[in-house]
This record gives C-alpha cells, sequence and structure tokens, in this order.
C-alpha cells in the first residue's frame, strides 16, 4: 500500500472511531436516560439513536478536529481521549442547561427538570464510553507510520 492510501485509511480510521463512538454515546443516553431503562422497540430505538447521533455530529464536530489533531501528532494516551470524552459530557449539560425552559417543573404534566442527578451521571458515563470506543479504534494507534519496504 503506498503512502496516500495508508494515510487515507488512517483518516477513515479517525472518522469510523468519532462515528462509533457517537452512535454508542446516543444509545447510552436513549435507553438509560430518555426510555428509563427499558429497551426501544427495534424500529424506533434505531431511528432514536440514528437522530442523536447525527445531531451530536453536528454538535461535536470539533472534537472531530481535535481527534485529527492527536492523530498527526500521535497522541495515544487514554487519559486524553478520555478528558475529551468528559468535556464533551460537560458541554451538552451545559447546551441542555441554557435550552431549558426558564420556569419550574410542572410534577402534574409530568416535567422533569432539565438537569436531575441520573441526566448527569448517564450524559457523563456516555461521554466516557463514546471516548474509550472511539480510543480503541483510532486513538490506541494515532500517528503511527507505514511500514517501510525494503527491496531486495
Amino acid at each position: 500500500m503506498n503512502r496516500f492510501g495508508f494515510y487515507l485509511v488512517r483518516l477513515l480510521r479517525v472518522a469510523l472511531g468519532f462515528i462509533a463512538g457517537l452512535v454508542l454515546a446516543s444509545a447510552m443516553v436513549v435507553i438509560l436516560d430518555l426510555n428509563k431503562g427499558r429497551l426501544p422497540e427495534a424500529l424506533a430505538g434505531a431511528a432514536t439513536i440514528g437522530f442523536y447521533t447525527f445531531l451530536a455530529a453536528q454538535l461535536f464536530w470539533p472534537l472531530l478536529l481535535v481527534l485529527l489533531v492527536a492523530e498527526v501528532l500521535s497522541w495515544r494516551s487514554p487519559a486524553f481521549h478520555l478528558g475529551l470524552g468528559a468535556l464533551a459530557a460537560l458541554s451538552a449539560l451545559v447546551w441542555t442547561y441554557l435550552q431549558a425552559p426558564q420556569e419550574a417543573a410542572d410534577p402534574i404534566l409530568g416535567d422533569e427538570p432539565a438537569l436531575t442527578a441520573s441526566r448527569i451521571a448517564v450524559t457523563l458515563l456516555a461521554g466516557l464510553a463514546g471516548a474509550l470506543v472511539s480510543w480503541f479504534i483510532a486513538g490506541r494507534s494515532a500517528g503511527l507510520q507505514p511500514p517501510e519496504r525494503i527491496h531486495p
């Protein structure tokens, strides 16, 4: 494989790791938070997870740029990737808080506060799990060079 193909495969691994991390984090949020721990129906669950993955990809594209920089600079540390996952989770929580209505939740209508302890825990765990998947797919081998060919 020539160098161009090698680097193209590396970039695809970074993108695949990013998307796989988003899918896992979205699935965790849908199942553990939005669906109260119950597994959704197959079609509805897949559509909801796909929607949340698409939404997260729109919101977290700067993290993809940071992952590309980590690839170029050979940052393989799992702590770095977990820190990015925690940063993404915290930014999602801040965004949720800022988008929440200002009036108090009405228990008669079944409203919940924008941020509850379980929602914070699920979001942080989803961010860390997504970061771990991303590190496993692309981060642990970041910056590897193509093997040199020796011609006889």
